[in-house]
């Protein structure tokens, strides 16, 4: 199944049998034409279906009629109208806007600005094009992946990323890192992370982890809409009339790398931010005293341990990163002391026992002061002497530097508002962001929250009013310390076992089935083998059938081509 845009009956023909001629077709494939309603110029055509892409005019065509074409491999086609009665009628496999009797068929195609083309801009710019809009990707680094890039440079002028002049390097990765969810339940829906590329660990690390999102990219052909070495440095909605995308335009500024007194201006119908939420340092309230001579950094700039080597060393936080570099520090370390006032288990707060390979990292109460002379004062009133470094695994804040200046979002104590559902923004639906909840399995729910705003924008789903959106918002925010809830505001997106519901409501708003429910049985076995087993849960577990039915099921699911 592939897609054109209409010029006349006798072009699409023509460039339907020269495309025909790159692949052998099934008698029962089909083409979905689309066929202006007003006339347009196109500045160009590219077809593309040898790939399995659709091939879009570049141009603004926000109403559109399908029709479809059948052909065999010898070339011949035939050109079918799907339109009767009017607009309205029974489109046989073309993209519908409504479901019923008496369907429309409009079907809007917008023009897609997508920032970042890491795991979330990766399957938005998929699902964007599936659903026939125009998708540019703006990346300010030379690959795909995202945070998932390792590199091995730091931000040594600023280890703690408080400057905003700083250069900044964009991942967080550091060498020994794994995965804390398998690799079964971690893949998108549309491409199966059972199989091994290079490491074939269930908890693998980072490398096979770009290696199946490049592998993805390569897969579903979306590095031709990809603009790498490229930084969008602003957007700024622009008002339009009458818009069909229930928002305003929005105005791209961007920079190449090398080329940076040469700025370039794009217009766009809708802009999707997919530029992840780990770069930006949060740092603790901890007293640190001038004269302290050891070594401070964020937990953004480790990379690996041998910075440590014989030292005494605070990890502060117990969150995943705090409880996994503490154990890959305590590998090189003479003592490693976890502070924190919380713990994924709560018993641990009350473990002594010694962790990791060499039994040298201990759990202890949250850090209150670290003194000049190397001394640091727990909130229990117990003192760790000599400390030589202090690593701060306390998470990072959402930052949105090129909207700064618009008014649409706002950004407060690490909760991201006004957002629908936690993807649109209400004060301009136009803009929406993937991937803003954190403590979920990310890829599969960015995979749908990328086919709701695709489908949103094109017509096959619709967003509720503008004041149920504001309604939902603020029911939503109810719960948080400000207005009134128990729950702290910079947790406002934390999900967690949350998540699922979240993901069940995203899939009835655009029109697709729940995701099977062996993900989240996977990822709540695994959860409760890392509390028991904190040590092995990555090497040993007990959740065999389930990766059976894992397997099952993928062995179940149709290919996707597009």
């Amino acid at each position: 199944r592939a897609c054109v845009c209409r010029v006349g009956g006798m072009s699409v023909v023509l460039a339907f049998r020269a495309l025909v001629q790159q692949r052998t077709w099934s008698p029962e494939s089909r083409l979905v034409v689309h066929q202006q309603m007003k006339s347009a110029s196109f500045a160009s055509f590219r077809p593309s279906l040898a790939k399995n892409t659709r091939a879009l005019p570049v141009g603004y065509a926000p109403h559109i009629r399908s029709g479809h074409m059948t052909f065999s491999s010898n070339g011949s086609a035939q050109l079918h109208n799907d339109m009767h009665n009017g607009e309205t009628g029974q489109v046989q496999g073309a993209p519908r806007c409504q479901q019923g009797e008496g369907e429309t068929f409009l079907r809007r195609q917008a023009k897609v600005a997508v920032v970042g083309a890491g795991a979330a801009g990766l399957v938005a710019a998929k699902e964007l094009r599936a659903e026939g809009h125009i998708v540019g990707v703006f990346e300010q680094a030379g690959q795909p992946g995202g945070t998932w890039v390792y590199d091995a440079s730091i931000e040594e002028d600023d280890l703690l990323g408080v400057s905003d002049t700083r250069k900044q390097v964009h991942s967080s990765m550091y060498e020994n890192l794994r995965t804390n969810i398998p690799r079964e339940v971690m893949g998108y829906q549309a491409f199966w992370f059972g199989e091994t590329f290079e490491d074939s660990r269930r908890f693998c690390g980072h490398r096979e982890v770009l290696t199946y999102l490049q592998a993805f990219a390569k897969r579903f052909d979306l590095e031709p809409m990809i603009r790498y070495n490229t930084k969008v440095l602003q957007a700024v909605p622009v008002p339009v009339e009458g818009s069909p995308f229930g928002g305003p335009a929005w105005k791209v500024t961007t920079q190449t790398a090398g080329k940076e007194n040469a700025l370039s201006t794009e217009m766009f119908d809708a802009l999707v931010v997919c530029n992840g939420h780990y770069t930006q340092p949060r740092l603790p309230k901890v007293e640190v005293e001038e004269l302290y001579t050891g070594h401070i950094m964020h937990s953004h700039n480790y990379r690996t341990n041998a910075t440590f080597a014989g030292q005494r060393v605070v990890v502060l936080g117990a969150g995943p990163s705090g409880e996994d570099l503490a154990r890959d520090i305590a590998d090189v370390a003479k003592d490693v002391f976890i502070c924190a006032r919380a713990w994924q288990n709560p018993l641990w707060a009350s473990d002594p026992t010694p962790l990791g390979r060499r039994r040298n990292c201990v759990r202890r109460p949250m850090l209150r002061r670290l003194r000049a002379d190397k001394r640091a004062e727990l909130d229990d009133g117990s003192v760790l002497e000599g400390v030589d470094a202090i690593v701060y695994c306390t998470g990072y804040m959402y930052s949105f530097p090129f909207l700064s200046e618009t008014g649409v979002i706002s950004v407060e104590d690490n909760y991201v508002h006004p957002l629908y559902e936690q993807v649109f923004a209400t004060k301009a639906p136009t803009l929406s962001l993937i991937g803003i909840p954190w403590k979920v399995i990310p890829f599969p729910q960015f995979e749908l929250q990328s086919k709701w705003v695709a489908r949103v924008l094109s017509g096959r789903a619709a967003l509720p009013s503008d004041a149920e959106m504001e309604a939902a918002v603020a029911k939503f925010e109810e719960q948080l310390e400000p207005h009134g809830g128990t729950r702290l505001q910079r947790h406002a997106h934390m999900q967690g076992g949350e998540q699922f519901a979240y993901n069940e409501r995203i899939a009835a708003a655009c029109g697709e089935p729940p995701l099977p429910k062996w993900r989240e049985d996977m990822y709540r076995a695994t959860g409760t083998n890392k509390r028991e087993r904190p040590e092995v849960y990555r090497d040993e577990y007990p959740d065999e059938a389930l990766v059976a039915e894992a397997r099952k099921w993928e062995e179940g699911q149709p290919q996707q081509l597009m």
